[in-house]
């Protein structure tokens, strides 16, 4: 590197020697990481030097050859005389695991990284998981450099030997034109491939189990061979048959969307939901089974059970286990290349020596596929007519996405949706064709002419989705508090303060009955929105904000974890995969303090960021008393006085006090601006309040079941002191509703909206 230098006008030139090569008699070597510091300090001093002339520092770096070089190492041997993957008639999919023993993968991140470079020149595609533990691949490999592939793979250590089974290859190779359509189809309608791209992601485990503790994978039981799995498998049907106290207890270890679809004869399926949920299945099926006993596990390719034949032996203390080499494919696989030995030496069709499939009904592929056809049973039910069908799908809405078992004529109908909320989201959002089956346009009305059942559909139909979060939060909720899942506010109330709060000014918001957090994530979003429209901060005024105060530690500490995650993710498709997770930590059957990390603090301050300047920060506040802590701020007291008031006041809390949480909003403007909003939930109150507005009928029903109590004993009893509750709360909550319909500080419209929402502007 060396100094510019610079022409009579001041632009920067190279210097040329007499040779007209660049003159580097000046120049210095730049060998080190001390060379590259000294080389920019040289050029900043240059620039101090003629800053009359130079608009920049600036420095001329000259390239040459080293000749001491070491030559670079010659193309790996796999790659010798490989065809052009471009060139590929067809492409083969496959699938592959390996359990490393000792250390694993010691570095991830590195062996991910390395993965990437060695499968480029193959132009492989895929998923591919690595984890401390090992490596779990679904992929497809142009046919035509599929051995020189299978090579790459065997060089590298960790897989190698490691790889049990090998490579599980799919007996038939798609041609390429199958391959572009076999997927599942795009949100426009269009065909795809299983595979677009290559995505090798680093994992906490290549199979999520929920187990807090690793296991020995290499001791998980009897890796038995295909054709040997086929023979026992009609033995135990004769077994079976004869109700012998021999016959060996056959475990599906997959799910239940795949077991719908197709099972081997005999087997039991687990019907698990989530492969996490195994354990406990396991535990409550065998919990009367000798420990001698003869178990035979299977799954699609044999990674699954690999955990389960590690589990049953060294968990629970099975001894006589054994699990189908390779899973469902490599059992296909072989039973094909048998049957087509067995016609080239018989000499005969190969329809004449065909061995009967043990498995009957379709394969479930963890790839866009989702689904190859083994026999031709029909194992499955639509889940939208009741018929018989062995196909497997997901639900097209995007924001659903649901797995689904679906006949073809339903497939068509309703546009591979689940339902006809979700089928007409699809059309009505504009993701499908308006095409007819020759290609031609339709008419728009026509195109969109679908059903409804009910105003539900239609309103759900023709509105925004929320975030697939939503959907997360509600889903823990149920796991984690699931006395209280019934108070999550709900989609289209929580759409509608997303709305609310994304129209506030300035984006600061108090929620008051924080319960697990789905309200206050949708409040979080308006301010968000807000935030984003209010774009760079240049001024000392305070930004969006939001406050939620919540009584119950146990829902306070879950919604510091929901909290946590969407400040950590935002409102995206990583978010929902953190919440999953967040439920998913652990077994089932473990309590949600396990799960939710114990939260000492009181108050738990979060920011999330924006592209801007204009972040939202989220204070959780755990309280005693909320409407304290409220007339507090009233008066201008305490730890929680608003630096400006906030713009929406949503009020979830005892319905007992409702009047006097309102009454703090209407009577400070420290808490509310003037024309701000507060907004009230179960205003309806299970529409009680039709009752409780006539009067003196309801309290002689009361009294009636008061003394009726007296006679009846367990639930008859507990019914009834719960109705006679509800009617009281129904009572207070039409007394409120009143009295702030004549107030003259407010202006109110109540909706109809789930339990009810009043919407109040203050004057």
């Amino acid at each position: 590197a060396g100094y510019p230098a610079l022409a009579s006008d001041g632009s920067v030139v190279v210097a040329n020697n007499a040779e007209g090569n660049t003159d580097t008699a000046n120049f210095w070597n730049i060998e080190s990481d001390e060379d590259v510091v000294k080389t920019f300090s040289s050029a900043l001093e240059f620039f101090e030097e003629h800053r009359d002339d130079l608009k920049r520092p600036s420095i001329v770096i000259h390239v040459k050859r080293n000749p001491n070089a070491p030559k670079p190492a010659p193309p790996p041997a796999y790659l010798d005389n490989m065809a052009n993957p471009k060139d590929t008639p067809s492409m083969t999919m496959l699938s592959f695991y390996a359990f490393p023993p000792g250390l694993g993968i010691e570095n991830p991140d590195e062996f991910a990284t390395m993965l990437r470079k060695k499968w480029k020149p193959f132009d492989a595609l895929g998923r591919v998981y690595v984890a401390q533990e090992g490596v779990n691949a679904q992929m497809s490999v142009p046919t035509n450099v599929l051995s020189n592939f299978m090579e790459c793979c065997q060089s590298i250590p960790e897989l190698g030997k490691h790889m049990e089974n090998g490579i599980n290859i799919d007996p038939v190779p798609l041609s390429m034109a199958e391959f572009a359509t076999a997927g599942t189809p795009a949100d426009g309608g269009e065909a795809a491939p299983p595979f677009r791209n290559l995505h090798i992601r680093v994992r906490g485990k290549i199979v999520a189990d929920g187990l807090d503790h690793g296991l020995d994978w290499q001791s998980a039981g009897y890796d038995m061979p295909p054709m040997e799995w086929h023979a026992a498998l009609k033995k135990a049907r004769e077994q079976q048959q004869e109700n012998s106290q021999d016959a060996p207890i056959i475990l599906d270890c997959r799910n239940n969307y795949e077991t719908d679809v197709g099972i081997f004869d005999g087997a039991e399926p687990l019907n698990t939901e989530a492969f996490r949920e195994s354990w406990d299945v396991l535990k409550e099926r065998l919990s009367d089974t000798p420990k001698d006993a003869p178990i035979m596990t299977y799954c699609t390719g044999g990674i699954r059970c690999v955990k389960v034949g590690a589990y049953l032996t060294q968990e629970m203390g099975f001894t006589n286990v054994s699990r189908l080499a390779g899973g469902i494919i490599a059992y296909d696989r072989t039973l094909q290349e048998e049957q087509e030995k067995a016609t080239r030496e018989a000499t005969v069709s190969q329809d004449q020596v065909k061995e009967p499939s043990m498995f009957k009904g379709t394969n479930f592929v963890f790839d866009g596929r989702l689904g190859r056809s083994i026999t031709e049973d029909a194992l499955g039910v639509c889940s939208t007519c009741g018929s018989e069908t062995s196909l497997v799908s997901n639900c097209r809405n995007g924001n659903c996405h649901k797995r689904i078992v679906q006949c073809e004529t339903c497939k068509t109908s309703f546009h591979g949706t689940c339902s006809d909320a979700c089928r007409n989201r699809l059309v009505h959002g504009g993701f499908m064709r308006n095409l007819d089956s020759t290609g031609e346009e339709q008419d728009s009305a026509a195109a969109t002419a679908t059903s409804f059942s009910t105003l539900d559909d239609y309103s759900t139909g023709h509105s925004t989705p929320p975030p697939s979060l939503y959907r997360e939060l509600e889903f823990n909720t149920r796991t984690l508090i699931p006395s209280g899942s019934h108070m999550v506010s709900g989609s289209a109330q929580g759409r509608l303060l997303k709305q609310f709060s994304s129209m506030t000014r300035d984006g600061r918001i108090l929620e008051i009955g924080t319960f697990t957090g789905y309200a206050t994530a949708c409040l979080l979003e308006g301010a968000f929105n807000v935030a984003e429209q209010l774009g760079n901060k240049n001024d000392d005024q305070p930004g969006p904000y939001v406050m939620t105060m919540e009584r119950d530690r146990k829902a306070f500490e879950v919604a510091v974890a929901h909290m946590k995650v969407v400040t950590q993710h935002g409102f995206g498709e990583e978010a929902a995969e953190a919440l999953c997770a967040l439920r998913s930590a652990t077994p089932s059957g473990v309590n949600n303090e396990q799960i939710v990390p114990t939260i000492e603090e009181d108050v738990v301050s979060l920011t999330l960021k924006t592209e801007n300047e204009r972040n939202v920060d989220c204070d959780l506040v755990r309280v005693s008393d909320g409407l304290a802590i409220l007339e507090e701020m009233a008066a201008g007291r305490g730890d929680f006085v608003p630096e400006t008031p906030f713009d929406m006041v949503f009020v979830d809390a005892d319905k007992t006090r409702l009047v006097e949480y309102v009454d703090a909003c209407l009577s400070s403007d420290l808490i509310l601006k003037r024309g701000g909003l507060i907004t009230v939930d179960n205003v309806l109150w299970k529409g009680l309040v039709l009752e409780a507005s006539g009067g003196g009928s309801q309290r002689s029903d009361d009294q009636a079941s008061l003394s009726s109590t007296e006679s009846l004993e367990g639930e008859d009893a507990n019914e009834i002191r719960k109705n006679r509750r509800a009617r009281k709360l129904a009572n207070k909550m039409h007394h409120f509703n009143s009295i702030i319909a004549k107030d003259s500080r407010a202006e109110v419209l109540m909706l109809p909206l789930r339990d009810g929402l009043s919407v109040i502007r203050k004057k």
